[in-house]
């Protein structure tokens, strides 16, 4: 670069860069761009900027770009007192929030198969699906009032099974209260989003849920599992974590799992239009004492 003619109140500035490049202009003392490339060299990697410096040229109207960490030192021709050009120190970076590591805490599920023995399975099914040739044939929608026998029987059963499952949940020793359970059995098979059953006032005593799965033989679709998901903290707040566990419904099966973990029913496909080619499930809740 050319050798520059100063005026009385101009500097020449060297600009020095990492990598060993440099760049020469005039400015005015007091022009804020020399306060500027001081300020860039005396907070060099204190702020953590990484914004750059314009430097125009006006002999050719270009201009040239620097990374404020790029400026090593800097040179002036005559020198000058940095102190006149009234630096400010750099201002101060506030600490970053620490983020606590995240923790998975994994659902615990316990699933018994040969819920009910044989005899008492047949009688089940036989109240949703009379065998052919009875005045009763067809597919029977089971009411409240037709399915109050198997309702109890399939409660008594759950009772009866608590304890070891609540050992294997480790509730040992929780207190149950109470049992709720719906009326008749869910068949639906558009499955259901992903929901919390204890996350709503009317439903904040639920400690435990269990499902029960029944369908005819050979099984008649494909199709609707559920899901069980994994939870995970962070930052001190649980929510509902990526992972989960996939439960399939098998016959004659019962799936226990805390209302805590958040679960999903994927789709039914059944092999047919046919109602009975559906999957059946009891629902049921614990509850703990208010």
């Amino acid at each position: 670069m050319e050798t520059m003619k100063l005026e009385s109140n101009q500097v020449k500035v060297i600009v020095m860069m990492t990598g060993g490049h440099q760049y020469e202009l005039s400015l005015t003392k007091d022009e804020s761009l020399l306060r500027e490339l001081f300020q860039a060299l005396s907070n060099r990697g204190k702020n953590g900027r990484t914004d750059v410096i314009r430097i125009p040229n006006e002999e050719d109207g270009s201009c040239l770009y620097i990374p404020r960490d790029a400026i090593a030192a800097i040179a002036t021709v005559p020198p000058i007192p940095v102190q006149s050009l009234s630096l400010q120190p750099p201002s101060p970076q506030p600490e970053p929030t620490p983020q606590l590591p995240q923790q998975l805490i994994e659902s615990t599920v316990v699933q018994l198969d040969n819920f009910l023995n044989r005899a008492e399975y047949q009688e089940l099914i036989q109240t949703i699906f009379p065998q052919e040739g009875t005045a009763s044939s067809g597919i029977q929608l089971p009411t409240p009032q037709s399915f109050a026998l198997s309702r109890e029987l399939l409660l008594h059963r759950v009772q009866m099974m608590l304890p070891d499952v609540l050992i294997q949940l480790g509730l040992e020793g929780f207190p149950l209260t109470a049992m709720e359970a719906e009326e008749t059995p869910n068949h639906a098979p558009e499955g259901q989003a992903i929901s919390t059953d204890g996350n709503r006032p009317e439903t904040a005593l639920r400690v435990l849920n269990f499902c029960y799965f029944f369908y005819q033989t050979p099984k008649p679709f494909s199709g609707g599992e559920m899901r069980i998901y994994d939870s995970q903290m962070v930052n001190n707040q649980v929510s509902i974590a990526q992972s989960y566990k996939t439960i399939e419904p098998r016959q004659n099966s019962i799936v226990f799992f805390l209302t805590s973990n958040a679960y999903e029913v994927l789709p039914i496909h059944p092999n047919s239009p046919a109602f009975s080619d559906r999957c059946f499930r009891f629902r049921g809740w614990m509850r703990r004492s208010g």
